[in-house]
């Protein structure tokens, strides 16, 4: 039986900020970093939505 391949922010950045506790390259945080490979699809992508709002958040403070 093959394996399912599931979705990921990771882009092979992986560096935590020591202040936001979040991963620097794919804005995870440390606890979602842990579960991930427990998690199915569907709490991927709700994570994934977050992380999205996590970079306009992070990009639109920087201007």
């Amino acid at each position: 039986m093959g394996q399912i391949n599931k979705i990921s922010p990771c882009v092979g950045v992986c560096s935590i900020d020591s202040k936001s506790k979040l991963c620097l390259g794919c804005l995870r945080s440390t606890d979602e970093i842990a579960i991930w490979s427990q998690i199915d699809n569907k709490k991927a992508l709700e994570i994934m939505k977050d992380i999205k709002n996590r970079s306009l958040t992070k990009f639109n403070s920087n201007l």
